[in-house]
């Protein structure tokens, strides 16, 4: 989940607290208000108008507090909690106690607690209500003018009043069980299906970004396709018409020149097989070692202008790989941006187990930039780079539940670039 959305919400949980924070706020104040004309004489009163007076000024820090940038933590969001279930309970000790009739409210800050915080804090918060509910059982100021007893007969009165308060604090037990189970377990589910829907709405996006990318290459694909073969014939009439007469560094440039005009001819091709190959074909089966030694043999017949030294190592023989073919074509990206930042050498290691694989690519060019991931588009270090072949590459390693590191190397220059794959066939799935 984002981390903004993340603060976002944490501090709206802190605004809606102090909204709730109002409700008990007035009713204390009418509460006085019925006390002070009935003219109880035996509360202390300078001691309830200091609780009044502490629980607006914490009304007031945590509204401004909702609207700073800094982070608000679980644990602070409980701490708020912990200082209402403070207030209320001395308030409470003040006023009868547990024979107050609004005692109950006790339960709000355990509801609060299971739909904005973890299971453990949502039971310890839970635990602190009960305590204070059952503490404020045997200590309190008397206040009979709220006790449930208050109208009965004398013959009734104590027994009536004992059995009705210990009905009540069995009542708030089960209650605020009730809530810290199911409306933590309730909020938990809710939050799990938003990250789900995020997730999907995530991919979605993307997929539409890698249609749109692949097709703007199809395209440039076919419009290359008529030139190509234009230059193709122009080099093969020089060739023919020159004869030997240019001199033989024309004839050398001219030789390169056929050679990447081919080269650009081939890629175009397997371009194009290589989509019909993907459209009628799904996720394939094939042994870790040979799939491997085909990747790395076909990647050098068309790099024949890098060094590569190559260590294949595995503990299982056996073990099986299931990928789809956009898997290689994404590996031999990263290969070439290794073979193009440091043809003369580069170091590929390849080992594995029965679960997963690991390819580490070793070059010796200039490295890469801390802030260069990949995940953008339109981000490249090369001269003439657009930055989608990295882009690509990564996300098609995502779509094998795999993942890419690219980091500079330790020590000498160069860059480390690491694929892990997991092998096992409940884990993968066709690009």
């Amino acid at each position: 989940m984002d981390k903004k959305l993340v603060l976002s919400v944490a501090h709206e949980n802190l605004r809606t607290l102090c909204i709730l924070r109002l409700i008990p706020l007035a009713g204390m104040f009418y509460g006085v208000y019925y006390l002070l004309q009935e003219r109880i004489e035996n509360l202390q009163w300078d001691f309830i108008f200091a609780l009044l007076a502490t629980l607006i000024l914490v009304i007031g820090f945590t509204w401004l507090r909702s609207f700073h940038a800094t982070a608000i933590r679980q644990g602070e969001f409980f701490g708020h909690l912990v200082i209402d279930i403070g207030i209320y309970s001395l308030l409470m000790f003040n006023t009868g106690g547990a024979s107050n009739p609004f005692i109950s409210y006790l339960l709000v800050p355990i509801t609060i607690a299971a739909i904005a915080l973890p299971p453990s804090l949502t039971w310890l918060t839970g635990a602190i209500c009960l305590c204070s509910y059952s503490l404020l059982l045997f200590w309190h100021i008397p206040l009979p003018a709220v006790a449930p007893g208050h109208h009965m007969s004398g013959a009734h009165h104590g027994s009536a009043l004992n059995l009705h308060v210990i009905g009540m604090w069995l009542n708030f037990m089960v209650s605020a069980l009730l809530i810290a189970y199911f409306v933590n377990k309730m909020a938990r589910t809710i939050a799990a299906q938003e990250q789900a829907i995020n997730r999907q709405h995530q991919q979605q996006l993307e997929n539409e970004q890698l249609l749109a990318v692949a097709t703007i290459a199809a395209s440039a694909a076919h419009e290359l396709g008529t030139p190509l073969n234009t230059m193709k014939l122009i080099s093969d009439e020089w060739v023919l018409s020159d004869g030997g007469l240019a001199g033989e560094e024309f004839a050398q440039d001219l030789d390169i020149f056929k050679k990447q005009i081919d080269r650009c001819q081939q890629t175009l091709q397997k371009l194009a097989g290589t989509a019909r190959e993907y459209s009628g074909k799904g996720e394939r089966s094939q042994n870790v070692q040979a799939f491997f030694n085909d990747l790395i043999e076909s990647w050098l017949v068309m790099r024949p202008d890098v060094r590569a030294k190559v260590n294949v190592v595995g503990q299982d023989a056996d073990a099986a790989i299931h990928y789809h073919p956009s898997l290689s074509a994404s590996i031999h990206n990263l290969l070439n941006n290794a073979g193009d930042a440091s043809p003369e050498q580069i170091d590929i290691d390849i080992e594995w187990n029965a679960d997963t694989a690991t390819m580490t690519i070793l070059d010796q060019g200039d490295g890469i930039h801390t802030g260069l991931t990949g995940e953008s588009p339109l981000t490249s270090e090369k001269p003439s780079g657009m930055g989608l072949g990295l882009y690509l590459a990564r996300f098609i390693l995502a779509r094998h539940h795999a993942s890419v590191t690219m980091e500079p190397r330790q020590g000498t220059k160069g860059t480390m670039t690491r694929i892990t794959l997991p092998l096992r066939p409940g884990n993968d799935r066709s690009a």
